[in-house]
């Protein structure tokens, strides 16, 4: 079970967002998540992302696991609303799969620690250390179940949360630093993972969005170079 904290007044949704290690976007595009990207084959069952992507958070809490086990303990409340962001670094990302009768086991990985304590997962989107080599996993930015259709998987993300790579970053909150915490994604829960070499999220926009979609006559968002 979760536990709410009080609420934390001191803090800005730009303090949080640095701390997720992201870069703001302009706030003049419509508020969604822009995550579509081809993939290139590593070893085995590993990806490497190849194309820039944004997520749109809902910073209305914060999810402290304080025992390393990729669940989350407590609930802090911040308050922001939604903050969109970019990773601007997507060679580093590398998307893994335990394989069915490989015996292959998967966790989360945490600042260079596998999370021993935590669910094996179908899959993980992880962040390494060097571009394109996934012996460098270093933090598991998100991971969960899959289930298959008949061109790829739906994979589901655990809880809806994306996990910081380098964990809790703002001092002087009661919160020791690097502390394993999560935001909540705002408008996806799983990715649609194609065999010819996709990966995409599931967005579905808010009615705000749409309509502002609709008035621009565009269907999405131009991708960000």
């Amino acid at each position: 079970m979760f536990k709410l904290h009080t609420s934390v007044a001191s803090l800005s949704a730009v303090a949080v967002a640095a701390s997720l290690g992201l870069a703001p976007v302009d706030e003049a595009v419509a508020d969604m998540s822009d995550f579509s990207t081809s993939l290139t084959a590593l070893s085995g069952s590993s990806f490497q992302l190849n194309e820039n992507f944004s997520i749109l958070y809902d910073l209305d809490g914060a999810y402290l696991d304080l025992d390393n086990d990729n669940n989350p303990d407590q609930v802090i409340k911040l308050g922001f609303g939604n903050y969109l962001g970019d990773y601007l670094d997507p060679e580093h990302y590398v998307l893994d799969f335990a394989l069915p009768g490989t015996g292959t086991e998967l966790r989360p990985y945490f600042m260079g620690e596998e999370l021993t304590g935590a669910a094996t997962v179908d899959w993980r989107l992880s962040y390494a250390l060097t571009p394109g080599d996934d012996s460098t996993i270093y933090s598991t930015i998100m991971s969960g179940s899959a289930e298959s259709f008949g061109g790829g998987l739906t994979l589901n993300i655990t809880d809806g949360l994306e996990w910081p790579v380098n964990g809790w970053a703002i001092p002087d909150m009661g919160i020791p630093l690097g502390t394993h915490w999560a935001a909540e994604i705002a408008d996806f829960n799983s990715f649609t993972f194609t065999y010819d070499g996709n990966l995409s999220a599931n967005v579905i926009p808010a009615p705000g969005a749409l309509a502002l979609l609709a008035v621009c006559g565009v269907a999405g968002r131009r991708r960000r170079g």
